[in-house]
């Protein structure tokens, strides 16, 4: 197969292309159509900005675990 910059072939043992490395910064467009049809994204940003703003804060946190703690069975 023919070299190309930001395309790697990883090979099995046996020599025949397993998998294919692409460097997204160079082919990431070209692959856009293609990632989000098999549910893949490119930008992964967005996917962390989702999951932050559904989070909890720091005090929601701490409130949830002294809830818990209360729950458990403690012995005296």
């Amino acid at each position: 197969m023919k070299d190309i910059s930001g395309i790697e072939f990883n090979r099995d043992t046996s020599g025949r292309p397993k998998s294919v490395t692409i460097d997204l910064e160079k082919h990431g467009k070209a692959l856009q159509y293609f990632l989000e049809k098999t549910g893949a994204s490119v930008d992964q940003d967005d996917d962390f900005e989702k999951k932050w703003a559904d989070g909890i804060t720091g005090d929601e946190l701490i409130a949830n675990v002294k809830k818990h703690i209360k729950t458990l069975p403690w012995k005296k």
